[in-house]
């Protein structure tokens, strides 16, 4: 689950750069000095995490890399950066992973600190300016238009080489003299081989539905400062389907799941399309349906997973006239039919800007419609329906788990500290 949210990271324009580069080096570094390379990379690709929360009032769209530079410069005395405590505190959230690496939220939280006031005994120090040192290489390359060669880096390195413990910093230059690390954070500063790194350092898990709702909550909390709506329909459907597979007496985790991470391709969308008041143009509509495309691509490691092909195959039609396959209903399994029927039916449910909600009979309607058209399977429209008029409240299919709750509360606190001493200074 923990290679869902990276690759969904990785996927985001600029800011999965920056994020994939400082892991990629972070492992680099960690390796020459016979530390963990694959903590150093899971650190190393959180880093930034929480940058990225709706409470920066920025949209995910719009972080470009003077954002991200801007960011990093700003901390407090001893280097305690707001988004790394935000990202550190997200991070703690993920159990499966800081069952792993028990001191990862530690290496991200002091990630901007000085060596000064580091102990250089304790790896987790240690691991934080490995972070610090990859987080500013990477910094170079993605502001600099020409490829730097290994003696560019040790020059812009050098003025701010007191921030690094010596050991750390002659670490960061042997990496950078390898001419594999420089063409390879160019690599992915062009887009190549992302795909090849993180699957250098996926390491395979048994995970538990519990594992999978707390991925799709810190995903949730990303996409919510990108679209907010795109977070709540995931949840609706994950719970549309649920709810029809219990229905019938069918284990209902792998349909929650599949709901929950169909539409994570949507990070890819630009919000102007995800959220534009009114019908989308021919064109726009292009660009929305890749994102099958991209949820295909974020999802790839789980091919073996039940859930999986109902999560891809959310827009396909049993007449064929779906995408991205264009296949038809007896190339489908019931569970691809159910998670069609249940985005269909969260969709007509919800509003939009071009249109207000509907009532649960009156998007039923809708699924009806269709099921007389031949484009959705009558045997979940028909279990739908049961729940529909059989009193099932879908007034409350809205889900908002304790781990965003607690993410949510813990960085209002610190944006409102932050505010508060700006405000306290100003005056």
């Amino acid at each position: 689950m923990i290679d869902i949210l990276i690759k969904s990271i990785v996927f985001v324009h600029n800011f999965g750069v920056h994020s994939l580069q400082t892991a990629f080096l972070s492992s680099r570094i960690a390796e020459i000095l016979q530390l963990d390379p694959v903590e150093a990379f899971y650190s190393g690709i959180f880093h930034d995490i929480g940058m990225i929360t709706p409470h920066n009032g920025i949209a995910l769209d719009d972080v470009n890399y003077r954002y991200l530079t801007n960011r990093d410069l700003t901390s407090n005395e001893i280097g305690i950066n707001e988004h790394a405590l935000m990202s550190s505190f997200e991070v703690s959230k993920l159990s499966k992973l800081t069952k792993t690496f028990p001191n990862i939220s530690s290496n991200i939280l002091l990630h901007h600190a000085s060596a000064k006031y580091l102990d250089s005994s304790q790896k987790s120090d240690i691991m934080a300016n490995i972070i610090f040192i990859a987080d500013v290489m990477s910094l170079y390359t993605i502001n600099n238009q020409e490829e730097m060669n290994f003696e560019d880096f040790k020059t812009s390195l050098w003025p701010t080489k007191e921030r690094y413990f010596d050991f750390v910093y002659e670490a960061a230059l042997a990496a950078i003299k390898e001419d594999y690390t420089r063409w390879m954070l160019y690599d992915i500063k062009s887009g190549n081989n992302k795909e090849l790194v993180v699957n250098d350092f996926t390491f395979n898990e048994k995970y538990s539905f519990e594992d999978a709702l707390e991925t799709g909550s810190i995903l949730s909390y990303i996409i919510d400062s990108k679209s907010s709506f795109t977070r709540d329909h995931s949840w609706r459907v994950a719970r549309i389907a649920s709810a029809i597979a219990k229905e019938i007496m069918l284990d209902d985790e792998d349909f929650f799941i599949a709901g929950l991470f169909h539409d994570i391709g949507k990070i890819i969308t630009p919000i102007e399309i995800l959220e534009k008041k009114g019908k989308l143009n021919e064109r726009e509509m292009d660009i929305m349906r890749k994102h099958v495309y991209y949820s295909y691509l974020i999802l790839s490691n789980h091919k073996d997973e039940p859930w999986f092909l109902p999560a891809v195959r959310h827009q396909e039609r049993i007449d064929g006239s779906g995408y991205p396959l264009r296949l038809t209903g007896d190339k489908m399994t019931f569970k691809d039919k159910t998670l069609q029927v249940a985005d269909y039916f969260a969709a007509v449910l919800e509003p939009r800007p071009y249109r207000s909600a509907s009532s649960p009979e009156q998007a039923y309607e809708e699924i009806a419609k269709a099921v007389s058209n031949g484009i959705l399977d009558k045997s979940p429209a028909n279990i739908l329906k049961r729940l529909v008029f059989g009193g099932y409240d879908f007034s409350n299919l809205d889900f908002t788990s304790q781990i965003q709750i607690e993410i949510s509360n813990f960085e209002e606190n610190v944006v409102r500290k932050r505010t508060k001493g700006n405000s306290a200074k100003a005056s």
